[in-house]
């Protein structure tokens, strides 16, 4: 058996080596120092496999039996590799079931911070009113969502929460636990109904949920969640809570990082005593992340519905997500698609959908929260004892859902989980919730994705609890999957029908009504977002299960992902299921690779019994519609249209279907006709019908008009309201890319865009392009209400509601951090100061940062410290043992702090925690004066308001610049303050102020460009001038105004007609014009013509006249000529129609009719005449002339010129042809040779011109000689020569090498490609000491043997070293000389001067103050040295001394133990021995160990010293000094330690290393753990290297690599590039010295956008810093071609088919590319790398995106395409050499492993057999082959796993070797030696398990 097992070892090695290649790489996952482990057996044996293994158990997970809390704190407590090392060997424990390394998981809070601009609802507007229940906390009155009904104006619908407290129930003896980031319990809304029993800190693993507070206030969630539920009434403080009697907890959580294990204990917790767990938080709903609940997470609910609530189960509230803006579907949430799980949903106060909302069909119910940014939000408990208005978000539902269930617990108890979700079906209500997809399943009940079934409510929840019988028991049927592989192609849609049985072959699994329904599927796709899936239940309830995600760019597919729906609650579950997936692609991306459903199946969850027969009353439900019965005459056998279903039809038409596949159109005479889709016009219904939409509407949704979706021709769709309209009214524009009417920002009446404003509402003003009003002190502008309304009571002023809206504090309060108070805060003190005008102001101003609570300014007024401080005098002073000004090290001693500092934590400036009184403390440094964007107060630097660029310190909100702020909207400078929009008669300047427009001027661009003119005055050549209206202008009716007559009117007067067509009618026009009607013109127009004496113009007499004076006509309209100055039709005999002067003209007198002037043009003759070839002859004219002669006029033959063979006439001039030998020319002569630029055609006997610019020729190909002026190259006449220099007329070549010359071949100007130009010679390569750019080669600096690209060096010439791209002879000082990297190199902090980059390398120390010791600057002198003054070091002592004086033995000032002081200062011990022996305890002497020289014992290791020929370690004399020793002998032969740095080592320093320690990288002769500045660690070689002098920081070689650039220098990051400018299409970013990319239309540009455009591509038209394109969409201007180039039509052409839209032809002009497809730097669209190919064998392109490293820009990388056999034949021998090779490399290292394992099999068969899981005792001297791999970062134990699964391969033939706690070392064997009977193990990453 062993000997096979070694056969398959073999076997596995061969084939792991052949694979290894080919392993890819694996996504990185967050691994923490925490387990979880189940273990049988209880505490006991969980606690003592802890301890055995290195653990500590934390304890038992939440209520999860068996299931134990273990943490490691020996390994990494945040990594990407899972952990092993020893403590991986307990998963072989017998009682260890199972283990799992915990992995973090992203769970995002479910609120909102940030809105997005305003939408297009308009809010409802609820009054405060209540006259029948009144509560004195503060907010009472404004808790819209409590107390508003259906009787209070303007109130449109609420939750009856009130109604349910007039029954008596406010959620008394019922528990609610919040999950979040913890409560704050001693609110003073919140401490009385706190149950400590109900919380816990699953962060800090203690009872108390208390939050962690910090600045930002980032943990207020849960305090807020909190407060809705359960805040006290009626103690006069903020709020009262939904069930304000129930008792509330807190879970901290989400503070920290959230595992498997963290959720699982969090909603495991106190399963027995909690209700209700709210909530409001999950998976990123970033609309690509598709998540749930883990193993422990997935169990903690099972138990929670199966034994939580003593039996009757948990109940789960939770929040269904925020994704709406990322279109997010809450499908791929596994917590709220759960059926555990009660998915809360939002609305508005006005009923609308939220701009948040997600979507889903597994939603249950929905309370309120806020819509849109002016709705009103919900207020509820905030951090530090505070109240909040602003509470928004999902998050918000939730805990309001929660509240009503528990007034429902309060009224029924027993109501089980399923109890709690019937009632919610049953009770809540669709009332005012607008959706366009409500519909009435077939149980009746109204339910829609965005609402589930509706508005909670709580009054009618208790009054159904309070008679409520428990439903019958669930029934899980599981129906069979159905596994039949189906494509799916793009832009089609899979069907899947499935006949469900409802389970009735098994009564306890039977299922007839139905709850829940479960679709667990299976997808594989390229692009998982393009997907979308509904699921028709069999009465026609459809369900979408999933809708398009466009961020959602996973190819992973779904795997068993379980969709959830409710919507087909209380129908039938037998029938047929219908799955549709659509796939909608939103990109062209590869149509090759279709994705496919692998399977799919149903689980239906319900009862078989209807859960309310034992009830009286009835159930709501659909109107049935029976079938109807036909009698038909005949039965139809012929086959049926492909509409009609498997039913069959009654004949061939789709009109005869019995049922239709699709959809059926039903017509007026109650026939029906079967359709794939539903026409334009109209709309599918969910029982398959086409409904006609509203007349307006092109789509729909309904049949209602605002149920539109697109309109007809000529209509807009009104948004917000889905109405279609002919024109868009006040308040709204006209979107025209979507033809959509948009509603205006909320204050504008009319506006050209959202963002820009022209008119605006009464009462508002318009400020830039925003509509703004101004309120009074004491009130601010109530954008809900839009209003002014008053401040807090507290405030004096104020920006909003709330007391954390004040700017001044009213009389009796402190203002503290933009807040008022009546006391201060702790951290904050009373602060008295008076101002300038002798009144007392008061503040609370924020204690020094070192103290917790303070009495005053300063760091020596605090009362009580931070932790890790102690007080001392009123200061807070860090607990260490070193004095101020220095710091304890790494290696426990103190050094002196950066001289800037007075305390500090390190030695770099950056570390002070205090500063001396002459600097200023400025996060971790002391500065003289504070930075840009700080002002100084109390000695410390504090951030100006982030509005702010810089500030004065009067206080951080008094600005003195501005610039772009935090959240990137410019500011400007007005009276101190940084605004986004300047006031009214103000404009933005350049210098980011509000500059004040001219006089007169409201509105303006700039100081000489007004926009809007004040009253009396008015705009002229941008300019106001005053109100005077001239000659041809009239005076509005405002008299602000004057309004130009029209053009050549003298006077006018205004007339607006009803559609304002028209402004002036004009009564008399200017002299020169003259008037038709009411319009002046210069010249009459057509059909009319001038009378000059009346200056008016009269009418043509004749009607068919165009052009005409009083007595002719000069032109006609079409189809009209002008004959005898008439128009007629068509032209008489004898005359023909000229087309160009539309005239009838006399034919040739020869001609009857013609078609033209000329003889030869006759159609027929005269008498007597006949026509040949259009010419009229006479009889004698027909004969023709013989040669050499012509027919004169008279029609008689004369003789041709002597020269011409035939000719037209006498003259020598009118040859036709020519004799042989002679040719005829252009001139119509004859000549033998042909003139200078022509030559003889032979063929044609002619005289043709040579080319363009040639003097003489051989043919029109063949230049011989050129004209003046122009050279001769290639046989054609050129202005200039091409790679070549002119010489007599002629162009003579260049070197090969070179692009251009002059005077002679090898004098160069440019070179060809891959050659570069140096001194006028062409080279492949540059000379050292050159470096290349892409054309020449420059001389480097001096001393410089190597440069990069910009000619800063590399490598210096001998004996120079380099600093700073500079090569110096001697370093400055704080570097030193590197002499093996010939560079200059920091010295350590504490250093001035050094010779080694260590802080054991000084040569001289920074601090004045410090000595040193072997390199090292301390603060005083260690024992066993003594000081040396001149030198200011600390020396060592004579090795007999303990204290000395000096270096010599005489020096000593003390002795070491057992020996005393001589006469002469020796130290020597008591009794004197001889050297080679000791004094035993008989006081005797006694001989040494043979290899001691003196020793103080008889043994070996009680060496003093040691013999000639042997070194002392450790009191034991060695032959040789081991690694990690190197041999001192100077003095005494002695093994001394190397630096710590070093493996081996020649000497102590840091220079003296010969091999580094692992984790340490080589640099010059040292060794260091982290490289210098400019230098990177190559983890190949282990040492560090140089990086480009353009670098100041890279991770690799070149230029290519850099991660920060030095001065001077900008960043582009894309490439890792470090240049000296922005390149082109490429901006300097205004704030860092990085290039960000211009917009793909700008050719250059000033920032980010397509705003701010600089200059345009040719084709683009540039207006105001927007580069507008003269084509539409998806086209390019080209050049004008075969047209008129004056043409102001653009050429459009169409672009590539790889771009949406371009600026030029080809794939690389692209600016905008389709969806997942990335726009790379060279303009191209490319697809995101993958290593695919196309069905068709023709591989996708070779460059693509590496998505990555980053979605947004294109980071370019290559797919890899496996090749046909023909193709890599093709490639040649090289290719067949190298894969030859490798296979011979890996049959030979196979076959060594082979012989190698075979032989060892052979000789471990003879070793006795070893039990299977037994050890074996090894030789502690054998080293162990496989040893742990160290991380670059650290010496840690923990195995670093390159690839899940790639090791294990590996490992599994290796025996498992540790050390036991005695030392001793064991093998444990495995596989090989295990006997037949042994159980196997099995082996994870994750987990273990044994099976």
């Amino acid at each position: 058996m062993v000997q096979n097992a070694a056969c398959r070892r073999s076997l596995l090695c061969i084939l792991a080596l052949s694979l290894s290649f080919a392993c890819p790489p694996c996504n990185a996952r967050i691994y923490t120092n925490h387990w979880a482990v189940r273990i049988a057996g209880g505490p006991d044996v969980a606690e003592r496999i802890a301890d055995k293994y290195g653990y500590r158990n934390m304890g038992q997970i939440g209520d999860l039996k068996d299931h134990y809390h273990f943490f490691h704190s020996r390994t990494i407590k945040r990594s990407t590799l899972s952990s092993r090392g020893r403590h991986s060997f307990i998963s072989m424990e017998p009682k260890v079931e199972w283990i799992q390394q915990q992995v973090v998981k992203r769970r995002i809070k479910r609120d909102y911070q940030l809105v997005p601009p305003l939408s297009l609802t308009s809010p409802a507007h609820s009054s405060p009113a209540q006259n029948n229940i009144f509560y004195n906390d503060a907010k009472w009155s404004s808790m819209w969502y409590i107390h508003c009904n259906d009787n209070v104006h303007n109130c449109q619908s609420d939750m009856n929460i009130m109604g349910a407290w007039k029954r008596g129930y406010t959620g008394k003896n019922v528990v609610v636990t919040i999950l979040d980031d913890g409560i704050e319990r001693n609110h003073p809304d919140l401490f009385q109904n706190y149950d400590p029993q109900a919380s816990f800190d699953v962060n800090g693993n203690d009872m108390d949920p208390m939050p962690r507070y910090d600045a930002t206030n980032e943990n207020k969630h849960g305090t807020r969640c909190a407060g809705e539920v359960a805040a006290a009434a009626n103690n006069s403080h903020c709020i009262v809570g939904i069930a304000y009697n129930a008792k509330i907890g807190g879970v901290r959580m989400l503070d920290g990082d959230v595992t498997d294990m963290v959720e699982a204990k969090s909603l495991s917790l106190q399963p027995q005593h909690i209700d209700i767990y709210s909530a409001s938080w999950g998976p990123d709903d970033d609309g690509k992340t598709v998540d749930g609940p883990a193993s422990l997470a997935r169990q903690a609910f099972e138990n929670g519905i199966r034994m939580g609530r003593k039996g009757r189960g948990s109940i789960f509230v939770w929040a269904s997500g925020n994704g709406g803006r990322s279109r997010d579907h809450c499908s791929c949430d596994g917590y709220t698609n759960s059926i555990y799980t009660i998915s809360i949903s939002s609305t508005a106060e006005s009923g609308r959908k939220p701009w948040y909302l997600e979507e889903c069909s597994s939603t249950l119910t929905t309370t309120y929260s806020s819509g849109e940014n002016y709705d009103r939000k919900i207020i509820t408990t905030d951090l530090r004892h505070r109240c909040t208005d602003s509470h928004t978000g999902t998050s918000a539902s939730a805990p309001m859902a929660a509240a009503i269930i528990a007034l429902a617990l309060e009224a029924n108890a027993r109501l089980s989980w399923r109890d709690v979700q019937h009632i919610i079906v049953k009770t809540s209500r669709a009332g005012h919730l607008s959706a366009p997809d409500w519909k009435t399943n077939a149980a009746g009940y109204n339910v829609s994705h965005l609402y589930g079934f509706g508005l909670m409510d709580a009054e009618a929840m208790v009054m159904e609890a309070e008679r409520w019988t428990h439903v019958p028991s669930q029934h899980v049927c599981v129906e069979t999957a159905d596994r039949q592989i189906r494509t799916i192609r793009p832009e089609h849609v899979v069907r899947s029908v499935y006949k469900a049985t409802g389970c009735n072959d098994n009564p306890n699994h039977h299922v007839i009504y139905l709850e829940h329904v479960v679709v667990r599927i299976t997808i594989t796709h390229p692009r998982r977002g393009d997907l979308s899936i509904n699921l028709t239940s069999p009465s026609g309830t459809k369900s979408q299960l999933l809708a398009n995600r466009l961020f959602d760019h996973s190819m992973e597919g779904f795997k068993n992902w379980e969709f959830m729906t409710t919507h087909c609650w209380g129908e039938k579950a037998v029938g047929d299921w219908v799955l549709e997936i659509y796939d909608s692609p939103s990109q062209l991306r590869s149509q090759k690779v279709p994705g496919k459903l692998k399977e799919w199946s149903l689980v239906l969850y319900g009862t078989s019994v209807h859960p309310y027969s034992l009830r009286s009353e009835k159930t709501r439900s659909a109107e049935t519609v029976g079938p109807t019965e036909e009698e038909l005459t005949e039965e139809y056998i012929g086959p049926c249209d492909s509409e009609c279903n498997e039913n069959g039809c009654e004949g061939p038409g789709p009109h005869n279907c019995i049922n239709c596949l699709h959809y059926f159109l039903k017509f007026k005479n109650n026939t029906r006709m079967c359709v794939s889709e539903c026409p334009s016009g109209f709309f599918r219904d969910d029982r398959k019908r086409c409904k006609k939409c509203s007349s307006l509407c092109e789509t729909c949704v309904g049949s209602r008009s605002d149920q539109c979706t697109t309109c007809r021709t000529g209509f807009h769709l009104n948004e917000g309201f889905n109405t279609c309209v002919a024109s868009c009214g006040d308040g709204f524009y006209l979107d025209l890319d979507s033809n959509i009417c948009r509603r205006c920002p909320e204050n504008c009446k009319k506006c050209i865009s959202f963002n820009i404003c022209t008119e605006c509402k009464p009462g508002m003003s318009l400020q830039g392009n925003k509509c703004q009003m101004t309120c009074d002190p004491g009130t601010y502008y109530n954008g809900h209400r839009r209003t002014c309304e008053p401040c807090h009571r507290a405030c004096a002023t104020c920006a909003g509601t709330g007391i954390e809206a004040c700017s001044k504090c009213a009389e009796g309060y402190l203002l503290e951090d933009w807040r008022c108070v009546l006391t201060c805060s702790t951290g904050y003190y009373l602060s008295e100061h008076t101002s300038d005008s002798g009144q007392l102001q008061r503040s609370c101003k924020k204690c020094d940062h070192s103290c917790y609570e303070c009495l005053g300014p300063g760091e020596r007024n605090c009362s009580s410290c931070v932790s890790g401080y102690n007080l001392e005098a009123g200061a807070c002073v860090v607990s260490t043992i070193c004095k101020d000004g220095e710091y304890m090290s790494t290696h426990g001693s103190c050094h002196f702090c950066s001289v800037t500092c007075l305390q500090c934590t390190g030695p770099e400036r950056e570390d002070c925690s205090s500063c001396p009184a002459t600097r200023f403390f400025d996060d971790g440094s002391c500065v003289i004066r504070c930075q840009l964007g700080r002002y100084a107060m109390e000695r410390q630097c504090h951030l100006c308001h982030h509005t702010c660029k810089e500030c004065s310190d009067q206080g951080p909100e008094h600005c003195t610049s501005c610039d772009t702020d935090k959240f990137n909207v410019a500011r400007y400078l007005f009276h101190n303050q940084c605004r986004d929009v300047c006031p009214e008669g103000f404009f933005h300047s350049r210098w980011r102020r509000c500059e004040a427009c001219p006089a007169e001027c409201i509105i303006c661009l700039s100081a000489d460009h007004c926009l809007h003119c004040g009253p009396g005055h008015q705009l002229r050549d941008s300019k106001c001038v005053p109100l005077e209206c001239s000659a041809g202008q009239v005076a509005d009716a405002d008299a602000e105004d004057c309004v130009p007559c029209d053009v050549g009117c003298k006077q006018c007067e205004r007339k607006v007609s009803k559609d304002k067509a028209r402004e002036t009618v004009c009564l008399k026009c200017e002299d020169g014009y003259y008037q038709l009607g009411s319009d002046c013109h210069q010249s009459c127009p057509d059909r009319t013509y001038s009378e000059k004496d009346s200056m008016v113009c009269a009418p043509c007499e004749d009607k068919q006249c165009v052009i005409c004076n009083p007595f002719l006509c000069y032109w006609c309209e079409e189809g009209f000529y002008v004959s005898d100055d008439k128009c007629v039709d068509h032209c008489k005999e004898g005359f023909y129609v000229d087309e160009e002067s539309r005239e009838c003209e006399p034919c040739h007198r020869a001609c009857r009719t013609c078609g033209g002037p000329q003889y030869d043009d006759c159609d027929s003759c005269e008498e007597e005449l006949t026509l040949k070839n259009g010419e009229c002859l006479e009889s004698r004219q027909l004969a023709s002339c013989p040669e050499k002669q012509f027919r004169n006029s008279q029609g008689e033959c004369e003789v041709c010129h002597s020269s011409c063979k035939t000719c037209s006439a006498e003259g020598k001039k009118d040859c036709n042809s020519c004799y042989s030998g002679s040719f005829l020319t252009p001139y119509q002569t004859c000549v033998s040779r042909c003139p200078a630029g022509t030559f003889s055609n032979k063929a044609s006997s002619q005289c043709e011109d040579c080319v363009t610019g040639c003097f003489s020729c051989q043919d029109d190909k063949h230049c011989q000689h050129c004209r003046r002026g122009l050279f001769l190259q290639d046989e054609a006449c050129v202005s200039s020569c091409q790679r070549g220099f002119p010489q007599d007329a002629v162009c003579w070549p260049c070197a090969t090498e070179c692009a251009s010359c002059r005077g002679n071949s090898s004098h160069c100007l440019s070179c060809e490609e891959h050659f570069l130009l140096l001194e006028h010679s062409c080279r492949s390569h540059c000379l050292e000491g050159y470096y290349a750019t892409e054309t020449e080669c420059y001389r480097c600096p001096a001393q410089c043997t190597e440069c990069n690209q910009d000619g800063l060096c590399n490598k210096c010439a001998k004996y120079y070293f380099l600093h700073k791209d500079k090569c110096e002879d001697d370093c400055p000082n704080g570097f030193f000389a590197s002499e093996v990297s010939q560079e200059c190199i920091r010295c350590h902090a504490d250093c001035a001067s050094c010779d080694g980059p260590d802080f054991d390398d000084c040569d001289v120390c920074i601090n004045p103050k410090a000595v040193r010791h072997n390199g090292e600057c301390r603060v005083n002198c260690p024992d066993n040295t003594y000081y040396d003054a001149t030198t200011n070091e600390c020396r060592d002592c004579d090795r007999s001394c303990l204290t000395c004086s000096g270096h010599e033995p005489s020096s000593c000032l003390s002795c070491k133990t057992n020996m005393r002081k001589d006469a002469s200062g020796h130290c020597v011990g008591f009794m004197q021995c001889p050297l080679t022996s000791y004094l035993d305890h008989k006081k005797e002497c006694q001989k040494c160990h043979k290899l001691c020289h003196r020793c103080s014992g008889p043994d070996n290791n009680h060496c003093l010293s040691c013999s000639e020929t042997h070194f002392l370690l450790n009191k034991t004399c060695v032959q040789d000094c081991p690694v990690g020793y190197y041999a001192e002998d100077r003095d005494e032969r002695v093994c001394e330690r190397c630096h710590f740095s070093c493996k081996s080592c020649v000497g102590r320093h840091s220079v003296q290393c010969n091999d580094c320690k692992s984790g340490f990288f080589k640099q010059g002769s040292n060794c260091v753990e982290t490289c210098s500045e400019s230098h990177f660690g190559n983890t190949t070689t282990m040492a560090c290297e140089r990086c480009d002098p353009s670098c100041t920081q890279c991770w690799g070689r070149g230029n290519r690599n850099c991660l920060d650039c030095r001065e001077g220098y900008v960043y582009l990051r894309q490439f890792g590039h470090c240049l000296k400018s922005c390149p082109l299409n490429y901006y300097q970013h205004s704030r860092s010295k990085t290039c960000h990319k211009c917009h793909p239309t700008c050719k250059t540009c000033s920032d980010e956008g397509a705003l701010a455009c600089q200059s345009c591509y040719e084709g683009y038209t540039f207006m105001g810093g927007i580069c507008a394109s003269q084509c539409l969409l998806g086209f390019y201007v080209a050049p004008q071609a075969g047209s008129d180039p004056k043409s102001n039509e653009p050429n459009c052409q169409a672009c590539d088919p790889s771009c949406l839209d371009c600026r030029g032809p080809g794939a690389w002009s692209c600016t905008v590319c389709p969806a997942l497809q990335i726009l790379s730097e060279d303009g191209r669209c490319l697809s995101c790398c993958g290593n695919e190919t196309h069905h068709d064998n023709k591989p996708i392109p070779w460059e693509c995106c590496d998505c990555k490293a980053s979605q947004v820009e294109c980071i370019k990388g290559v797919n890899f395409v496996l090749k046909e056999a023909e193709e890599l034949q093709a490639q040649g021998s090289t290719a067949k050499l190298f894969v030859t090779v490798c296979v011979l490399i890996i049959l030979s290292v196979g076959g060594g492993v082979f012989l190698f394992l075979n032989a060892r099999s052979k000789t471990l068969a003879i070793i006795p057999k070893t039990k299977a899981g037994g050890y074996e005792k090894l030789d502690t001297q054998v080293g162990i082959a496989s040893q742990p791999t160290t991380s670059s970062y650290g010496e840690y134990n923990d195995r670093i796993v390159g690839c899940e699964g790639d090791e294990e391969d590996n490992e599994d033939d290796e025996d498992i070797v540790y050390m036991g706690q005695d030392g001793t070392v064991y093998r444990k064997f495995k596989y090989g030696l295990l006997d037949e009977d042994e159980i196997e193990l099995e082996y994870d990453d994750e987990s273990y398990q044994y099976k």
